[in-house]
């Protein structure tokens, strides 16, 4: 299969599936969160943090060795066994210290829930594998249709609980129903079933692969989501539920946005890898798309942030409104370092992914801490403010992923960024000649002006970019051949 044609089929079958079910998603969260209050919103924020932190960090570094070195049964036994053995001794750990945690929070619930959630750990191995293995054959399709399947069978499991005064009980089950889902799935459709355990040094050399990414996973996941374990610190629980409404925003925002893109980052690098000039156009081709992408998403999504969590959660949760306007600006930084980990893994160079992980989860962090006892808005503020470290960061990563400057890269940022300080200030205008608008129709102006704005800006400083784009993406989804500048790069 002509490598442009997998990637864009990949990533258009990825968007409309991401888009289903997080359309699906959220249609179930506005009911949940109808009847449920902030402060279980804020507990289950602490618990889901807690409990996925260990779920990515032991499950971390199996679908990479598989996309690695596809239809090798040895090392997807390999990989699936020793994230096993570490998903045992995460689960357990949580297990022990769920009492201690949930003391340290002031929250007795805690310890019930961490324990319940633990069991997620454990069953999200038994789809990683065969999410890997039908990645790496490009069957986008079908991995999106497992993903909304879950989503639907999660959704339809909570609202029953929810409904009946159980808004805690609700939230759990809704994961482990939709992580049991894509595991059986996903494996059915893969025909994989778990091999026999391979030899000691099989499972060693799985395991001296997967560290680094383990170690990277932990700092990814702390710099997109956990941080909110130490924000629940630093804040009351309730308007830790607030905080949580609209970082769950922002990560939709980003999974909509990019996240398509991302599923087929791996493989694509892996194909490219061996020629430095294919792999560095292939890596500028696709960058180019991803940032008009993310920054014509967060521009919109910034502008139209009132209508857009006052109709979906009602009223009550009004206070998540300006704070979800303002760290939409950390998606664009988000969305180009999720390159970083894709690029230096199909090099080999996991020790390096491992470094600029740490590097980047140290900065949020800090921002975190220090900024949450003045309050939320000063938070989402503290928080926007630091993804110019992260640009930094990924020019840095990317440099060295590449082998050459990245400043062609970095300069095709200018232009969105642009294009989205336009747009936000356009709406912000439009919205305040407008005041007495009812929220449907303050979305559609604040939408209306904002895509407008920035595509007339775009349009208008880059006519010949943006025709190229379309051109490929055109191109590339019909299957034709692309005209590549490097021959054979993916457009």
């Amino acid at each position: 299969m002509n490598l442009a044609r997998g990637a864009a089929r990949g990533v258009a079958w990825n968007f409309a599936t991401v888009l289903a079910e997080r359309s699906f998603g959220f249609l179930i969260l506005g009911l949940l969160l109808r009847v449920i209050p902030a402060s279980v919103v804020g507990l289950i924020a602490i618990a889901s943090a807690i409990s996925d932190l260990a779920r990515v960090v032991a499950n971390s570094g199996a679908a990479e060795q598989v996309q690695a070195s596809p239809g090798d049964l040895t090392v997807e036994a390999g990989a699936f066994w020793s994230q096993f053995l570490a998903s045992l001794l995460f689960m357990a750990a949580l297990f022990v210290t769920a009492p201690w945690i949930a003391h340290l929070y002031g929250q007795p619930e805690l310890t019930l829930v961490l324990r319940v959630m633990g069991l997620n750990v454990v069953m999200t191995c038994f789809l990683l594998v065969p999410s890997a293995r039908l990645a790496t054959q490009f069957r986008f399709r079908t991995l999106g249709l497992m993903s909304l399947g879950s989503t639907v069978i999660g959704g339809l499991v909570a609202l029953p609980f929810a409904y009946t005064g159980h808004g805690i009980d609700a939230m759990v089950y809704q994961r482990m129903a939709g992580v049991g889902f894509y595991a059986l799935g996903a494996s059915i459709a893969a025909g994989w079933v778990p091999g026999r355990p391979p030899s000691f040094s099989a499972l060693r050399e799985s395991f001296r692969f997967s560290r680094p990414l383990m170690e990277a996973t932990f700092v990814d996941y702390i710099s997109i989501t956990g941080y909110v374990m130490l924000v629940g610190l630093r804040m009351p629980v309730a308007a830790l539920g607030e905080f949580r409404i609209a970082q769950r925003l922002s990560e939709v925002l980003q999974e909509v946005a990019f996240t398509p893109a991302r599923k087929v980052f791996m493989p694509v690098f892996v194909a490219v890898r061996h020629d430095k000039a294919r792999q560095f156009e292939t890596t500028r081709q696709m960058l180019d798309v991803l940032s008009m992408a993310i920054f014509f998403v967060c521009a919109v999504a910034g502008a139209a942030a009132r209508p857009i969590v006052l109709l979906m959660f009602g009223a009550k949760w009004h206070a998540a409104v300006e704070v979800f306007a303002i760290i939409t600006l950390m998606a664009p930084a988000a969305a180009l370092y999720s390159v970083i980990n894709p690029l230096l893994t199909a090099a080999g160079r996991t020790r390096l992914v491992s470094t600029y992980a740490w590097a980047n989860v140290a900065t949020i962090a800090a921002a975190a801490w220090f900024a949450a006892p003045y309050g939320l808005i000063t938070l989402a503020w503290a928080l926007a403010a630091r993804g110019i470290t992260g640009v930094v960061l990924f020019m840095l990563a990317m440099r060295q992923g590449l082998e050459r400057p990245a400043a062609p890269i970095l300069r095709l940022l200018i232009l969105p960024s642009a294009a989205l300080i336009a747009a936000r200030l356009a709406a912000s205008l439009a919205l305040a000649a407008l005041p007495q608008l009812n929220l449907v129709l303050e979305l559609f102006v604040a939408v209306g002006v904002s895509a407008g704005v920035f595509a007339v800006v775009v349009l208008i400083a880059a006519p010949q970019r943006v025709s190229e784009m379309v051109t490929r993406l055109y191109r590339a989804l019909l299957g034709a051949q692309p005209a590549a500048a490097v021959h054979g790069a993916p457009e």
